[in-house]
């Protein structure tokens, strides 16, 4: 009792949806069993731009194992 994912389906979950995104081009910043960061690197002179991270998302999983990905906040410095 008290575990967030006793079976496994959400960890299971996030595992597919990432290695999907990996192949897509994004980077995991950090992970759980049910949530991760992710972002795509910007290429070119965007890199150096300040401001928001526009391609870094959280990504988290539902009991049914279903991902859903989401801006996330920008990094800290």
């Amino acid at each position: 009792m008290g575990e967030i994912d006793p079976l496994g389906t959400r960890k299971d979950g996030l595992d597919a949806y990432l290695d999907q995104k990996v192949q897509e081009g994004y980077v995991v910043e950090t992970r759980s069993d049910t949530h991760a960061i992710i972002f795509r690197r910007p290429k070119g002179l965007k890199r150096f731009t300040s401001g928001r991270d526009p391609g870094r998302f959280v990504v988290q999983v539902n009991e049914d194992g279903i991902a859903t990905m989401s801006p996330a906040e920008p990094r800290r410095t």
